[in-house]
């Protein structure tokens, strides 16, 4: 793989109804193991008992209904930047019917995106992979990584200016935030429900 296969944003193709066991964790055109997925984990956890790190984000999976729209390849923090502004154009393109505007379900994706990216490359092992799906008018959005060792947990406790309130606010902007594992990956995700056509 060279480096610019491995930096590059890559389009999902062909899209893909999203069903169990997982979303799609390789492309069948780049990885000879696709295919060939262990069942999905779904971590033991107990979100009540405090750690040094906070409260552990339940485990959970997506909902099943979201199809594949757009994938990015993260090698390190220069690239958040990129990925904001083509998440915004990908986005604008959900909308390019006129039907309806994303109001403030475009920042809040964006942001959301770059505060999980930004966890997992701070956080986790490479690749870092951000994942946009689409249902209708709602957006899911899927982050992974290679580290299996360290799970999500939320920020408590900690001063202003302090940091580690990504997962923090993802929970606040999204409707949902779960994480799971699966082939060698930890998925991060959060949903988000898009404006109704009047």
């Amino acid at each position: 793989m060279t480096d610019d296969q491995r930096t590059a944003p890559a389009p999902v193709a062909p899209p893909a109804t999203l069903a169990r066991p997982a979303p799609v964790v390789s492309d069948p055109a780049t990885d000879p193991e696709a295919g060939t997925t262990a069942p999905a984990q779904l971590p033991s956890d107990d979100p009540t008992v405090p750690s040094p790190r906070g409260r552990l984000l339940p485990a959970a999976r997506p909902p099943e209904e979201f199809v594949a729209v757009r994938r990015w390849v993260l090698a390190g923090a220069a690239e958040l930047r990129a990925l904001r502004g083509e998440l915004r154009e990908q986005l604008a393109a959900a909308t390019s019917d006129g039907s309806r505007t994303l109001g403030d379900i475009e920042e809040k994706v964006v942001l959301v995106a770059s505060e999980l990216a930004t966890n997992a490359l701070a956080h986790g092992e490479p690749p870092t992979q951000v994942r946009l799906w689409q249902h209708g008018h709602d957006f899911l959005l899927d982050v992974t990584d290679s580290d299996l060792t360290h799970h999500p947990h939320l920020a408590e406790g900690r001063g202003p200016g302090e940091g580690g309130f990504g997962l923090q606010i993802a929970r606040r902007l999204s409707l949902d935030v779960g994480w799971y594992t699966e082939s060698g990956l930890k998925h991060v995700w959060a949903t988000f429900s898009g404006p109704r056509r009047r």
